[in-house]
């Protein structure tokens, strides 16, 4: 692999998603023209249109399964998989990307979602419908490659590793349609399965039940490896990690007390189950 192929990502560039995203695709174009194929011949080798592999090339976000292509096609050895990992971080804010890493590694996850399914448990039909919603100015790659993200953090979950994930969504959360009847059904019934095994827990706080201690915004609360705690206060367009340890018991005691007062898990799936009916044609 000649130097001049691989894409130098400074650390003084952090933050700038575009500017990342553009040097992959230079890596990309570089190893493509360095094997003598056209755009055409790339687009039909990993089988994507032309269009779309020009934008790559140009420094759109790319689909996460297609760096391991790359490295296999071009033979690099896992550049392209290594140089994603650090692009691909890009595509949230700084103080997200801290959250996210800390969430990867954590034990335990305990979140509070007043107003939407937690990304943790979105099916890709809500995810885009949700971002769509939220993002109105992102273009059509923008929105699937963070849904791309989305799905790549669900995986832990299903893993040998997995941490166990405690959910408290507030009843708007059922309530509220994002991406019309069958997306909602769908929805709903993928947390079914999901309301009281052996690594998770889902709880509805009921609008019944009045008042809550966390009814300020979205709140999630990790134990970590070494058994410390952070707390993370989600916002709209930032985030605010509390990692202080007298913070972060607040916040995991304002969570049990809010944990206490809803449904329980078998209270929760009857709600879930009448809520699926209602959305039914």
């Amino acid at each position: 692999m000649k130097g001049d192929d691989v894409p130098r990502f400074r650390s003084n560039e952090r933050g700038d998603g575009a500017k990342r995203r553009h040097r992959y695709g230079q890596a990309i174009r570089a190893q493509r023209e360095r094997r003598g194929m056209s755009v055409a011949d790339a687009a039909e080798v990993f089988g994507y249109s032309t269009s779309a592999w020009s934008r790559y090339e140009n420094g759109s976000p790319i689909p996460p399964s297609l760096p391991a292509q790359l490295d296999e096609a071009f033979g690099t050895h896992g550049m392209f998989v290594v140089l994603w990992e650090m692009v691909k971080e890009e595509a949230h804010p700084d103080r997200y990307q801290d959250y996210m890493r800390e969430e990867a590694r954590a034990l335990e996850i305990f979140e509070y979602a007043p107003y939407w399914i937690p990304g943790l448990l979105q099916t890709k039909a809500y995810a885009h419908a949700a971002h769509a919603a939220t993002t109105p100015d992102a273009t059509a790659d923008e929105i699937e490659w963070k849904i791309a993200l989305r799905m790549d953090r669900q995986e832990r979950l299903r893993g040998d590793d997995a941490p166990f994930l405690s959910a408290v969504l507030d009843e708007a959360v059922i309530r509220r349609v994002i991406g019309g009847p069958e997306v909602m059904r769908d929805q709903l019934a993928s947390l079914l399965p999901l309301v009281d095994t052996r690594h998770s827990m889902l709880q509805i706080a009921p609008f019944a039940r009045g008042g809550r201690s966390t009814l300020g915004g979205p709140l999630i609360v990790l134990t970590l490896p070494d058994g410390g705690r952070m707390a993370y206060l989600e916002g709209m367009v930032n985030g605010q990690i509390l990692d202080d340890p007298s913070a972060a018991r607040a916040y995991q005691r304002a969570y049990d007390r809010l944990r206490a007062e809803a449904l329980t898990p078998g209270e929760t799936a009857d709600l879930i189950t009448a809520a699926i009916k209602e959305y039914e044609p």
